[in-house]
């Protein structure tokens, strides 16, 4: 068995390791999201002006760097399996504050891709995206849902800083915020990974902080089925490998739906402030919106997190998916301020809480065996939204000069995302093979 050090252990004696894991998760998460996720959407005006460049080129950025991050998906799920989230943690959070200190000194729009490929993008990729979910993932069965809404909400807290991001752009130019970014990375990133562990029984203890029960002795994967509580799935006789779930028909169909939502999510997260710009609000109130959706998804990535552990998690996957169709609609009509509050309720809620509940589907119906593996090749499959979104979106503009026909197609898609999740139960024990 592991030795723990004492510090944990002293931790441990009142707090399950686990809330320590979620904790690191979501710090890791909160200047992921306050720097790339969703503050790279107010670097987007400022870097078209700089270089001179068209939003279809500017947005191919993104949508390449979704195509790294999904191509490196199923390595992202095998380091993290095979390293530990420890190393890949640290891995990612030096290689995205070096990336963001790098990228204030690009000079051509050809250097800046270049960096933002080759260290932002890949630090996230290999070592954050994968690992933040995967390691709160593995130390959490029963609570699975709330403890990976908990570290979810990381995205949001990231919201609270984006009027600062926003004023720090305005006032000091993209160049010394992006060194401020790179610094902040590094200083919040590379703590968070030194908490970072692997699996509860390593260290001797059983996920969810449970109590070693002799009458269960054994039996690790240990959940509910009751009819009281059919969010919860035997995880004892579901627990697979990767081959095992890319086998199913089921592990497709679910990336094909997950890609579908995420077509809309990546560019309604890049250009809603170009669109609310271009629609006559200025750029300090569009980014207040975007702050307001970053934080209103707590709600989400919380409510939807404890419904996933209530209730079956397809069923709430489907309704949040709904709602981000919903607010894509009022996007491309939005005109007064209400239909701002509107779309910012939907769509953080929606958005926020598919992010929760996309992997909880994947806990629920696959097990921890192979999750970061698992999510690793799923991320791969579902890529094909998050590249051709944002371009998608960039080219309707340039072409029409208008975001109109793009947030119409982003709503029409997820509706039928929506739709094809409400059919995707999990998979019968009979289903995994041996």
């Amino acid at each position: 068995m592991i030795t723990m050090p004492r510090a944990v252990s002293e931790k441990l004696h009142n707090v399950y390791y686990g809330w320590w894991i979620v904790g690191a998760s979501m710090a890791s998460l909160t200047v992921a999201s306050l720097f790339y996720w969703q503050g790279f959407s107010l670097f987007f005006l400022p870097l078209q002006e700089e270089f001179s460049t068209n939003r279809t080129a500017l947005s191919a950025v993104i949508s390449i760097s979704q195509l790294e991050g999904g191509i490196l998906g199923p390595l992202g799920g095998y380091l993290v399996d095979r390293f530990g989230p420890r190393k890949m943690t640290a891995l990612g959070a030096a290689m995205m504050g070096v990336g963001f200190i790098a990228m204030s000194q690009v000079n051509s729009f050809m250097a800046f891709y270049i960096v933002f490929l080759g260290l932002i993008s890949l630090g996230m990729g290999i070592g954050i995206r994968v690992t933040a979910i995967t390691a709160p993932a593995n130390w959490f069965i029963r609570k699975r849902g709330i403890a990976v809404g908990l570290t979810l909400t990381g995205g949001g807290l990231g919201g609270f800083f984006l009027p600062i991001l926003a004023l720090l752009i305005v006032n000091m130019g993209w160049r010394p915020t992006s060194v401020i970014a790179g610094l902040t990375i590094l200083a919040v990133g590379l703590p968070a990974a030194m908490v970072m562990r692997r699996r509860p029984e390593e260290y001797g203890l059983l996920p969810d902080g449970d109590k070693p029960d002799p009458v269960m002795a054994g039996v690790i994967e240990k959940t509910s089925t009751s009819p009281g509580n059919p969010g919860a799935v035997a995880n004892q006789t579901r627990d697979f490998t990767l081959r095992q779930a890319m086998a199913l028909p089921l592990f497709w169909l679910l990336a094909v739906v997950f890609g579908m939502r995420q077509f809309a999510i990546s560019a309604i997260q890049l250009h809603q402030v170009p669109n609310l710009v271009d629609k006559g609000f200025n750029f300090e109130l569009a980014s207040t919106i975007l702050a307001a959706v970053v934080v209103l998804s707590i709600v989400g990535r919380l409510g939807f997190g404890w419904l996933a552990d209530k209730y079956r998690p397809h069923y709430v996957m489907a309704v949040s998916v709904f709602m981000v169709a919903a607010s894509a609609l009022l996007m491309a009509y939005v005109s007064q301020w209400w239909h701002l509050v509107l779309f910012a309720v939907l769509y953080a809620v929606g958005w926020g809480g598919g992010a929760v509940v996309m992997n909880a589907v994947r806990g629920a119906y696959f097990g921890r065996r192979a999750f970061g593996t698992i999510t690793g090749m799923m991320d791969f499959v579902q890529m094909f939204g998050l590249v051709l979104g944002p371009v998608f979106a960039g080219l309707v503009f340039d072409t029409t000069q208008s975001y109109y026909i793009a947030f119409i197609t982003f709503a029409v898609v997820t509706a039928i995302a929506g739709i094809l999740m409400l059919f995707l139960r999990a998979p019968r024990p009979s289903q995994q093979a041996t």
